[in-house]
């Protein structure tokens, strides 16, 4: 009820008892002749005094209430106010000082506080620099630090170099540079314009090669060509005078390319001639591409999409970034993959491939006759030159012919620097100038040497095993027509990317040249691996057999590396513990040998993959808890996903059950796959394809572990009626056999008798019932009832 009801209630109340009220209005009053009355006016008497007292409380409680919520309202206020002045910045940890990165006496310049503008400022000083930015606590920042420096004492004397702390709090770089989601990322900064980020791995020769080619972007062509082994180059025919524009625009193209390939698949040569429009060739292995300039700008962006897409090539280097990507699987669909540590092995493959679709072609032919043309390329002058000199420097050059392959314009190019002292001159020599051609020649050769010192340090040269087969000619042109088959070359680092030689069960730490040759059929789910060592023979053979359909499927995978995260969780050569509940780890080389025992095998097919395997593992492990007891009984499971296994063998889902009889290793069966994996669904199962004594054993091993009372003692009469049926199931087929077969099936007989009468009164002796087991499930040959057996009534027919 309202306030004002009551108090409209109140006024109409005063009217009607205004007799009974005297002057001073004191209700007592009226209260005391009410209640002095008779009985019948008692009732109303006590309702009007409740009425009044209910009437005074009221307006007390509406008035507390009213001043309680007042009072609620301005103490949010007062917090609301104080909240809103109040701005101090919550209280955190202080972040930990910076540390150096990099040694004190390392010649990397470390700016390990972040200070960010510093070090460009501090690079663009220089011609070249090369910074890493890096996190400290990043597993490849602390990796690559090695590699890092080891390129920078090698590039000193041409690139300086810096790192940058990225990482530390409340720093300059970290500030500008907080969302990079991957450490570290190194970045070449010229003299003038932009970065240029390295994209490759990180290691030292591949750092190495890029600085290299970031300080020469762009060769000169002059009379010579490129080198025969490249896959693809672009030779440009423009105006090179000071403050050209054309030359500018392919400076800035080849930079940007090299960021985006930092393998540097395509080299630029130009050509220096004074023409008005410039003309770009791009040579591949097949075909050579002009640049249309009628349709697309002279442009650096316009230019690298053209060359994106005309460019291809036999062969395909691939850098997997190391995250989750698809790069492997497209170049898998029918490849062969080449896991190699040195140019050498890719360059002779890459020849083997180009040859592969082309018909009536020879490499032997075509390699003599690049040597054979070099006289025509040449003049008389520098045959005559190289005539004079080829008797003088043939010990100096022998030591190069054995390292790698060598043309006649290569032994003309280290003929050259010697010219000097070959025919005197009374010229200046300019030995004081080392911008002199002379000293240039010299400093080029000293650079040679160091490179290849540097190389021989960081990998030493492997030369090319012998073959046995040399004598014998695999000629692979054309064959790609006739078989009708495609290879695709692809080639990997192998000292960087060895994992994947191993997912395919490739150990190249045994090979002395670290190199593999794999070919992978996705199609047909296979993968062959070249077994001979690595060289021109051995490979067009192996390509040969797999046109004609000859290589063997190959089953090598992880688990046959070895591998030290394999799980194997039985120990080889060490007694089984029987107290122990366990199922056997089995693998590609342990599979067949394990099924083909005569027992009766579970196999479990699972993948890591699968989520639902885990749950199978506990159901299988339970299944194998309740049949320990019987020996001619193993659980086994087997990775599906890692170990490859005969086509037999195979399964196409996960989780599986494969049951192998003890007799009839062809007569397997599968778990069904519309019933559900359950305890009880896996031991029917189980009982249900087990030979009949095999079976009487396993039933007598689930019986032992009931627990309740009553169960057993049914278990047990269940057995009991089994061990009779099978005692009336031999004695019918001992009627029907020979003398000898009742001999063998006399032995079966007496051992059932035995385990019935135990069954029937001493259930609780297992040891004895285990050695009746044992005896009724053992070869009769071993047993001492057939030697007695065989002394007696057999004789005749022995």
């Amino acid at each position: 009820m309202s306030l004002s009801n009551i108090l409209a209630k109140e006024a109409n109340t005063l009217p009607e008892n205004s007799h009974d009220i005297d002057e001073n209005n004191d209700i007592n009053e009226p209260i005391s002749n009410c209640s002095s009355e008779g009985e019948n006016n008692e009732a109303p008497t006590q309702l009007i005094d409740f009425q009044e007292i209910n009437d005074n409380e009221i307006p007390t409680f509406v008035t507390r209430m009213l001043n309680l919520c007042r009072e609620l309202t301005i103490f949010c206020l007062i917090m609301i106010t104080y909240a809103a002045l109040t701005k101090d910045p919550p209280k955190i940890s202080k972040a930990p000082a910076a540390y150096p990165f990099f040694p004190k006496d390392s010649i990397v310049t470390d700016w390990y506080r972040g200070q960010i503008s510093k070090a460009i400022e501090h690079a663009r000083s220089f011609d070249v620099a090369f910074v890493m930015f890096y996190a400290p606590w990043d597993a490849e920042s602390q990796a690559a630090r090695k590699e890092f420096e080891t390129a920078a004492r090698y590039m000193q004397e041409y690139i300086t170099f810096a790192a940058v702390n990225c990482w530390q709090p409340k720093s300059e770089c970290r500030n500008q540079y907080s969302k990079v989601y991957k450490w570290p990322v190194l970045i070449a900064y010229p003299s003038h314009g932009r970065g240029v980020q390295y994209n490759g791995p990180i290691n030292a020769p591949h750092i190495i090669r890029f600085l290299q080619k970031l300080c020469n972007p762009i060769l000169r062509l002059s009379n010579e060509k490129p080198m025969v082994f490249e896959d693809a180059y672009i030779i440009v025919k423009l105006n090179t005078s000071p403050g050209s524009i054309d030359f500018a625009v392919l400076y800035t193209t080849a930079l940007k390319y090299l960021e985006k390939d930092p393998l540097q698949s395509i080299s630029f040569y130009v050509h220096p001639q004074p023409v008005s429009e410039p003309s770009l060739h791009l040579h591949l292995w097949n075909e050579t591409l002009i640049y249309p300039t009628v349709d697309r700008n002279w442009r650096p962006d316009e230019i690298l999409q053209w060359i994106y897409e005309s460019f291809h090539q036999v062969t395909t280097w691939i850098m997997p970034s190391g995250s989750k990507a698809s790069s492997c699987r497209t170049a898998y669909k029918m490849g062969l993959p080449l896991f190699c540590s040195h140019q050498r092995i890719h360059c002779m493959l890459r020849q083997i491939i180009t040859i592969w679709p082309q018909d009536n072609f020879s490499f032997e032919s075509e390699n003599m006759g690049q040597y054979l043309s070099c006289d025509q390329k040449t003049n008389q002058k520098d045959c005559n030159l190289l005539d004079n000199k080829i008797s003088y420097f043939c010990n100096d050059l022998k030591g190069c012919i054995e390292f790698a392959p060598i043309t006649v314009e290569d032994v003309e190019k280290v003929c050259e620097k010697n010219v000097m002292q070959v025919y005197k001159t009374s010229m200046l020599t300019g030995d004081s100038d080392p911008k002199s051609p002379a000293n240039l020649l010299k400093l080029s050769q000293r650079e040679k040497c160091r490179l290849f010192l540097t190389a021989q340090k960081l990998q030493p040269a492997i030369f090319e095993k012998q073959a046995n087969n040399e004598k014998k000619d695999f000629n692979i042109s054309g064959l790609a027509c006739r078989s009708n088959k495609s290879l695709t070359l692809i080639a990997m680092d192998s000292l960087l990317y060895y994992h994947f030689a191993e997912k395919l069960g490739v150990d190249l730490s045994e090979n002395v040249d670290k190199s593999a040759v794999v070919i992978i059929n996705e199609k047909m789910e296979s993968h062959y691996i070249l077994k001979s060592p690595v060289n021109s023979i051995t490979v067009r053979e192996f390509i040969q057999n797999f046109t004609k359909n000859q290589l063997p499927r190959s089953l090598d995978s992880t688990s046959t590396l070895m591998m030290k995260d394999t799980q194997n969780f039985v120990p080889k050569n060490k007694i089984r513990d029987r107290t122990k509940i366990f199922i056997e780890e089995l693998d590609t080389n342990s599979f067949l040998p394990t099924i083909l025992q005569e027992k009766a095998i579970i196999v479990f097919y699972y993948s890591k993959q699968c989520s639902f395997c885990n749950g199978i593992s506990y159901t299988l492990l339970t299944a194998a808890k309740k049949l320990s007891h019987v020996e001619n009984l193993l659980f086994t499971r087997i990775d599906g996903d890692v170990n490859n296994l005969p086509w037999e063998y195979t399964m196409d889902s996960y989780p599986t059950i494969l049951f192998f009889p003890a007799n009839g290793k062809s007569e397997s069966r599968v778990f069904p796959s519309n019933i559900p994996i359950t305890v009880p669904n896996v031991v029917g199962f189980i009982l249900t394809n087990l030979d009949s004594t095999i079976k009487l054993h396993a039933m007598w091993s689930i019986c032992n572990q009931t627990k309740f009372k009553e169960e057993r003692s049914l278990c047990f009469s269940t057995i009991q009626a089994e061990t009779l049926t099978l005692i009336d199931q031999t004695l019918r087929d001992w009627r029907k056999s020979n003398k000898r077969q009742k001999q063998v099936l006399l032995h079966k007989l007496k051992q059932l008798r035995q385990l019935h009468l135990l069954f029937a009164h001493s259930p609780q002796k297992h040891q004895l019932t285990q050695s009746y087991f044992k005896k009724l499930n053992s070869k009769l040959s071993h047993s001492k009832d057939y030697h007695h057996s065989e002394n007696g009534s057999c004789k005749d027919e022995l």
